[in-house]
């Protein structure tokens, strides 16, 4: 119930009044009013947290505070931080903020691609800041209601663009040749690791420029956002250099944050419970980079480098067997095949079924017989299969990527599935039989000796079998020689593999327009035998590698596996045999054809 004025005090009530008259009889003075304007908006600069949370009414955990003045008071910022950590949503917080408080500023995200870039505008600036059912910002909500801010692409890039009343804007470019000519005052690289070294300094460098306006002198500012990977990342040296240049550097202001999955928990974003599954779920590699925040490096006795594998990992184009809906509607395998290659399958078996550092791998490669380059086009892994789902597996995929060769390593229950193998076997899903297989008898292809080859043919069941397999009954000799053959493979540079899962799911954003619309099951599918190559490739270098007497030997740690490792050097050993077999039938016929014109040496 509203007060009486009777109630108060004659000298409260002629305080009031007199409040009221200087009120009403002030003057506006515009240059006092512009004063204090630039006072709060200093204020809120030097306090973009207090603007954040009092303002725009975002409450932040205390590690997102330590991000955004990171940002604001350094010259070039590094932020490599886990997933779940929202890095992503502190930046868009960030732009957001700046673009707000900074009158015609123009800020560019960018990323190995379009798409990644888009995203920290699409899902942070303005889905989760301003839409109508998700914003958690009312002032961000009511200022796109009144046309203040408004989104819209670029009509020229398909970038997203942000602008505000204030002539400022949020734009996105990707890090590539197609985001040359922009200008603007701040950067930010989302995903850096992923971004091409060489791009960033001759494209997207030169963008930078310096605010000065209405007195305000804000100098270029560079903000580089990642998860951690491995050591032969140019993001891993930088991240050094601006560590060492934020202690010692007393003309340019580096600063850096660093946090993980425990940060997330500690800071109420993530659970416990969502650590442990996710500890549970996840390989241990992309735990330790993806959510541990660590960066992964080779040991002193390792036998590859990651810059080994990393040069390498040129192909887009993924081998997918087809599922069990398209093989009934009849669909052909979409894949195209090179009438110049020769396509084989390796499997190395798992010894016990369900043990979670065992895993039966299949790897399927090509090797081209004109140039005799190997790429390897399809990994996967299946844990916890028993010997007939095996068979089946093995066979399906098999006659899918149309190979001429399967090798196998037949020792120990590789001597059971081989004698599967040998007899035809119904494929319940495709509605198919396969035929049965032997041993492949030609001598220039065999890795394993004579003794073990008869071995396998006297165990042949089926009288009428194709004679495509090669067996691999390891010797420390044998073995050795593979591992050699490997690390010169990969010296010659003369083997391909698929790109990183990260970068092509970047890739696929700009390629496919209907990427987005995919269900979360058809994208890990696609982007499955990518994340495999990963596995191998981190499987590979973590390898321990003793040379006794001559004879290599490599060594996995106990709680790891080397499953990829093997399947994939058994078939480059394989292609090795092949080629040179190839190389000798080419001599041969050079020779034959010269020694028919010897007559005319006589003439």
């Amino acid at each position: 119930m509203p007060m009486k004025l009777s109630n108060l005090d004659k000298k409260d009530i002629n305080k009031v009044l007199k409040n009221e008259r200087n009120t009403s009889n002030k003057i506006y003075n515009k240059k006092e009013d512009d004063l204090n304007t630039v006072e709060w908006q200093m204020f809120y600069l030097n306090n973009l947290d207090i603007f954040t949370e009092d303002y725009l009414g975002i409450k932040l955990k205390t590690f997102q505070k330590q991000i955004i003045m990171g940002c604001w008071n350094n010259d070039i910022e590094t932020i490599i931080a886990s997933r779940g950590l929202s890095k992503t949503f502190t930046t868009g917080i960030l732009a957001n903020n700046l673009a707000l408080l900074i009158a015609g500023i123009d800020i560019v995200i960018t990323s190995l691609s379009l798409g990644q870039a888009n995203k920290i505008i699409d899902e942070k600036i303005d889905r989760e800041l301003s839409s109508d059912d998700k914003g958690i910002s009312q002032v961000m909500k009511q200022l796109r209601a009144d046309g203040y801010i408004t989104f819209k692409n670029n009509a020229t890039t398909k970038g997203r663009v942000v602008e505000y009343g204030n002539g400022s804007r949020i734009m996105t470019v990707a890090c590539d040749e197609t985001g040359r000519g922009e200008r603007c005052v701040i950067v930010i690289t989302d995903e850096a690791r992923l971004v091409k070294k060489k791009y960033y300094d001759s494209i997207t460098e030169p963008f930078l420029q310096p605010y000065n306006k209405n007195g305000l002198f804000i100098e270029p500012k560079q903000i580089f956002l990642s998860s951690a990977r491995t050591k032969d990342s140019w993001l891993w040296r930088y991240l050094r250099d601006t560590v060492n240049g934020h202690y010692k550097d007393k003309d340019v202001k580096y600063g850096f944050f660093a946090g993980d999955i425990y940060t997330a928990v500690a800071s109420g974003i993530q659970t416990k419970k969502q650590l442990k599954t996710r500890k549970k779920n996840t390989n241990e590699y992309d735990f330790a980079m993806e959510y541990e925040n660590l960066w992964l490096g080779e040991n002193e006795d390792s036998l590859f480098s990651f810059d080994d594998f990393h040069k390498m990992q040129t192909l887009t184009k993924v081998f997918l067997p087809r599922n069990g809906f398209e093989v009934l509607e009849s669909e052909e395998n979409s894949f195209e095949f090179d009438e110049n290659d020769i396509r084989a399958m390796s499997v190395d078996i798992a010894v016990s079924s369900g043990k979670d550092n065992d895993n039966t791998v299949f790897t399927l490669g090509a090797m081209n017989t004109e140039i005799f380059n190997k790429k390897i086009e399809y990994i996967s892994a299946k844990n916890g299969l028993n010997s007939l789902k095996q068979v089946v597996l093995m066979k399906r995929l098999f006659y899918e990527y149309k190979c001429s060769y399967f090798v196998m390593d037949s020792k120990g229950v590789g001597n059971v599935i081989y004698d599967m193998l040998t007899v035809e076997t119904f494929d319940d899903e495709y509605n198919k039989t396969y035929p049965a297989w032997t041993v492949c008898t030609d001598k220039t292809l065999q890795i394993s000796s004579d003794t073990v080859v008869n071995d396998k043919i006297s165990r042949t069941i089926s009288q009428e079998a194709e004679p495509v397999i090669i067996v691999v009954a390891g010797t420390s000799e044998i073995n050795s020689q593979m591992h050699l053959s490997m690390k010169k493979t990969l010296k010659d540079s003369n083997i391909e593999f698929l790109r990183d899962d990260a970068e092509m799911e970047s890739i696929l954003l700009d390629r496919d327009a209907k990427w987005i619309l995919k269900s979360p099951e058809e994208k890990a599918r696609i982007l499955l035998p990518f994340k495999e190559t990963r596995f191998m490739i981190n499987e590979s270098v973590a390898l321990s590698v003793k040379n006794t007497g001559g004879i290599i030997k490599v060594e996995e740690d106990r709680s790891k596996t080397k499953d990829r490792y093997m399947s994939m050097t058994m078939l480059n050993y394989f292609f090795e045999k092949l080629s040179n077999k190839y190389i000798k039938d080419d001599q041969q016929y050079d020779n034959e054809d010269i020694s028919a014109w010897s007559f005319l040496a006589k003439l």
